[in-house]
């Protein structure tokens, strides 16, 4: 929890989408498209953002080419390096 609380906006969306997808992965699912089992407004209280900052975030990342959302809780990760970059800070 410390370490989310010195995270930016980015590196916090990048590391939730990325440690969701290894968690899929563990699980035989698939670690890419995501069925996330949260809105917006769930993944903001989890993560201790807003729900704009979390909905800006999803765009900028969608923007930079990193993910795609075709539906509002499926994201499929299309830049994982870019994604685990930004994770790291």
């Amino acid at each position: 929890m410390l370490l989310l609380g010195r995270k930016t906006p980015v590196e916090k969306i990048a590391s939730f989408l990325l440690a969701y997808s290894r968690r899929a992965h563990r699980l035989g699912q698939s670690a890419t498209p995501l069925t996330l089992p949260m809105g917006r407004g769930d993944i903001a209280d989890h993560l201790g953002l807003t729900i704009e900052t979390v909905s800006r975030t999803f765009t900028r990342l969608r923007g930079e080419g990193w993910i795609q959302l075709p539906e509002p809780n499926i994201v499929h990760l299309e830049d994982v390096d870019a994604l685990m970059d930004a994770a790291e800070g």
